[in-house]
């Protein structure tokens, strides 16, 4: 779990880690405090009230805690007149102010910070609360609940997606990795780690505080790469690593690279490699002072020397850190275990024998500390039970006096409640039987609708079998007269003829007028087969036809005109005869019983409607008299336009001629 105690840095511009905690820097950030000094004091005023609130976190970060505060006061004061502002001073209040010192007080100004952000869906308040989120997770991770840190890390990473920034996005799956790291399970670490890497390396590279982080997170993946024995990987990430310190001789995360690096050297065998990096690592840490770095590092050094089997070596160096002044007993009982160990391999029994006492003695010392310490906790724990009953007993004298009160309230709101109760049941119930009446009306009017248009659909049916029956009858009668008593016709005229050739007893003129009326029977029989099932519908299609029906129905007196547009060869035969058969009634009804002489027919089809109009001088009709009537030629016509689901309006006046037009859908 070493990660949740040396790698506790800062989130955004500072870190949140106690006094022997390490803040990582480059070293030299005198020019972008400067840069930002320069904004302060040139930008409008919300810009300046803003940088005057990272300026805060910067001085803090280089332990200018004057400046920091000075910072934030400005900062703070500037920021009352925008709401955003406000709304982020109490968390760098928090951070200036407080650290881990006061976790209790730290805590309750970033949530209270959060809060106030989300009242506003814009990038920067999600970038600011995911750096809250962030920080607030590593608290977690110092009270040991990884699995809340883990919450605040991801849901710091969902609010830096919404942000669109990179750097925190980096940082929040940097995060989620060492908690990944802290529960040995470092394949899933080195996803997170290579997401972050990925973010980091487009995030903005002249803010220091953002290659910082990029450089520590190549050090945490190339040390977890290590462990994964992932030595190709590992070696790519130390080196990207170095290349950019290389430009910053002074930053302190040499701290962390010198250990990162002697590890891998360590693992590959290298050994000689390996310490020669510790000891770079621990010159630096004694020159900085970070005595808890300065330990991690030594003790990997006598890890190598211990693996070259340079017992004696090992040994100087473990003396070295029980001199330390930031020793915890935990660490002493190891290296007291680790000098056993040593003189052990050496041969020399008697040091063996001292340090395993050591180790024993520590042991039991810890084991009764620990003892103490569980007595000391049962004991006041005791003592406070006694006072909470104490306590307890008085409170519920002081509770029952006033229940008693509140029960009489109770009862008397109580009863007020129930007159409500009842009054809104007897009103609801009154909605109800309004509603199922009004409920039962409109399913009767639905079931009404539904036996209507069922009906209407069965007179459809109905029409549609009997068009189909009459057309069926119309060509079996065509076919009759054409070939049965059309051939009869025409042989009674065949031996008419040879007759009047073969006779000269004065009747030939008899003969020759017989064959002449045999002549107009034919040609009414052939008149009235076509208009039963005209030919040239079936072979020519339908403008033809109609065509054909205008020419052969006109006469000296009675003039026809037809103009077509636009229509569709591909309709469906039934269509065709339906349309045909409509014309035909219309065109009978003008010539019959109109008187008309002068007869305009016009078919036109736009897309999928069809519009039939025909228009006649006749003698006209009154409409409302004509709907009372039973005729034929017009009822046949409203029901072909029933069946095809279209509209029919007539336009007539008696002694003003009529007009007809039809309009359907030729898909349905």
């Amino acid at each position: 779990m070493v990660y949740r105690l040396i790698l506790l840095v800062l989130i955004m511009f500072v870190s949140v880690v106690p006094q022997a905690q390490v803040t990582y820097s480059l070293g030299n950030e005198s020019e972008y405090i400067s840069q930002l000094e320069a904004e302060a004091e040139n930008g409008n005023d919300s810009i300046q009230a803003y940088t005057a609130l990272k300026l805060s976190l910067l001085y803090k970060r280089i332990n200018d805690t004057t400046q920091s505060r000075i910072y934030l006061k400005k900062g703070a004061a500037a920021s009352e007149s925008y709401p955003f502002l406000k709304a982020a001073v109490p968390y760098y209040t928090a951070i200036v102010r407080y650290g881990l010192r006061d976790i209790n007080q730290l805590v309750k100004y970033i949530l209270k910070s959060d809060s106030m952000l989300a009242a506003f869906p814009h990038p920067e308040a999600y970038r600011l609360r995911s750096i809250i989120r962030s920080n607030y997770g590593l608290i977690e991770q110092v009270k040991g609940n990884e699995k809340g840190a883990m919450d605040a890390f991801t849901h710091a990473a969902t609010l830096a997606s919404k942000s669109a920034d990179l750097f925190v996005l980096g940082k929040a799956h940097k995060s989620m990795a060492i908690v990944f790291m802290n529960a040995n399970q470092r394949v899933k670490a080195s996803s997170y780690l290579e997401q972050s890497i990925l973010s980091l390396e487009k995030s903005r590279s002249d803010n220091p505080v953002n290659l910082v982080e990029l450089i520590e997170t190549y050090i945490i993946a190339g040390e977890n790469y290590v462990y994964l024995e992932q030595y190709d990987s590992a070696r790519h990430a130390i080196d990207k690593a170095r290349r950019v310190l290389l430009q910053f001789p002074n930053s302190n995360l040499h701290l962390v690279f010198y250990y990162a690096e002697g590890i891998y050297f360590d693992k590959q065998k290298q050994h000689v490699r390996a310490i020669q990096s510790f000891d770079k690592g621990i010159a630096f840490a004694g020159k900085l002072g970070a005595l808890h770095a300065l330990n991690r590092v030594t003790y990997a050094k006598y890890k190598a020397l211990s693996n070259l089997k340079e017992y004696r070596k090992a040994i100087v160096v473990l003396e070295d850190l029980l001199k330390s002044p930031v020793v915890f007993l935990q660490d002493k009982k190891l290296y007291y275990k680790e000098l056993y160990t040593c003189y052990t391999r050496l041969g020399d029994a008697e040091q063996a024998l001292h340090w395993a006492d050591q180790y024993i003695v520590l042991s039991d010392s810890l084991y009764e500390n620990k003892l103490q310490k569980d007595i000391i906790e049962l004991e006041t724990r005791y003592k406070n039970a006694e006072n909470e009953k104490k306590i307890a007993t008085l409170q519920a004298e002081t509770e029952k006096a006033t229940l008693e009160s509140r029960n009489t309230k109770l009862i008397n709101w109580m009863l007020v409640l129930v007159s409500l109760f009842l009054g809104i049941i007897v009103i609801f119930s009154i909605i109800l039987y309004r509603n199922s009446r009004k409920l039962g009306r409109q399913t009767e009017l639905h079931y009404q609708q539904q036996l209507k248009d069922t009906e209407q659909k069965q007179q459809i049916q109905v029409a549609r079998a009997l068009m189909q029956g009459e057309e069926q009858e119309r060509k079996r009668l065509a076919i009759d007269l054409h070939d049965g008593l059309g051939g009869r016709l025409a042989a009674i005229k065949t031996r008419l003829s040879h007759i009047a050739s073969n006779h000269s007893d004065g009747r030939e003129a008899d003969l020759l007028s017989l064959q002449d009326q045999l002549d107009i029977s034919s040609n009414e029989l052939r008149r009235i087969a076509r208009n039963m099932m005209p030919e040239s519908l079936l072979q020519l299609g339908l403008e033809p036809a109609l065509k054909d029906m205008c020419d052969s129905m006109a006469s000296v007196p009675i003039h026809i005109s037809f103009e077509s547009f636009g229509l569709d060869n591909r309709l469906a035969q039934e269509k065709q005869v339906n349309i045909y058969r409509m014309v035909q009634e219309l065109l009978t009804n003008a010539i019959r019983h109109a008187n008309a002489t002068e007869i305009l027919v016009q078919c036109s089809q736009n897309a999928n409607v069809f519009f039939i109009t025909v228009e006649d001088n006749g003698k006209g009709f009154t409409i409302a008299t004509n709907v009372k009537s039973k005729g034929i030629g017009l009822g046949n016509v409203r029901r072909r336009v029933e069946y095809l689901h279209g509209k029919l309006d007539i336009t007539s006046a008696e002694g003003e001629g009529t007009t007809i037009n039809i309009e359907f859908d030729v898909t349905r």
